[in-house]
């Protein structure tokens, strides 16, 4: 009985898996990967392409405040060329009711402050900084496509902790932006994660070092 459970739960999540995955393919079909929560370290690596082709892409990036601050600047870099910004590229973005990015002069479809606030793990009503860099002449023809290209941001900040998104056309000629990557699959690039990875591993063995000292206190 368990297995037959077992086995329908597991068909029950592949179906759901390939509906969400068609959803995403019609409506939202450009990949970061790997996507957030997946932790990235700076400088840190991406792989980005479309399910349909994608025209004038541009890299969304959305930070802390507390990142902006420390900030000196950004790079985004391709096989073909790299591109950078610095504070004076980025807006704030803050108040109620939540506000969207970018302009709905140019999007139909935007990405709210407060759930972008929620991805970079503060609370929804925090102010963050975003910036747009047109990479139209750093992708391939100038053009996203189902081959994944690789590219890399540097995020030089004293606090660093940002989102990596992308925002394009599914015609050149298209007036607004009309393809997009889903609010939940950014890219999330961190600090560093050894100092971080070795205070965990010394808690462990401290934690450890505390559980065999009791234990031998039972034993007597």
């Amino acid at each position: 009985m368990k297995q037959k459970i077992l086995t329908l739960t597991l068909a029950i999540l592949v179906l759901s898996s390939i509906s969400i995955q068609s959803v995403l393919a019609a409506d939202a079909p450009i990949v970061i990967t790997p996507p957030w929560p997946i932790k990235q370290n700076t400088p840190a690596t991406f792989q980005i392409n479309v399910t349909k082709p994608t025209y004038k892409p541009h890299i969304l990036l959305v930070m802390t405040e507390a990142c902006y601050n420390g900030l000196a600047n950004v790079k985004i870099t391709f096989a073909r060329g790299s591109i950078q910004l610095t504070q004076a590229n980025f807006s704030k973005l803050e108040g109620n009711p939540p506000p969207k990015i970018p302009s709905a002069n140019i999007r139909d479809v935007q990405y709210v402050r407060s759930s972008l606030a929620d991805h970079l793990g503060l609370p929804g009503a925090s102010p963050v900084y975003w910036a747009m860099a047109n990479i139209t002449n750093l992708v391939t023809g100038g053009v996203l496509t189902t081959k994944p290209e690789d590219f890399t941001v540097t995020l030089n900040s004293a606090a660093p902790r940002m989102l990596v998104y992308a925002i394009g056309k599914a015609s050149a000629t298209d007036a607004k932006f009309n393809r997009w990557v889903p609010p939940t699959n950014a890219g999330f690039v961190v600090p560093e994660l050894g100092p971080i990875l070795l205070a965990l591993a010394s808690f462990c063995a401290f934690a450890l070092y505390s559980f065999k000292t009791k234990k031998v206190h039972r034993l007597r």
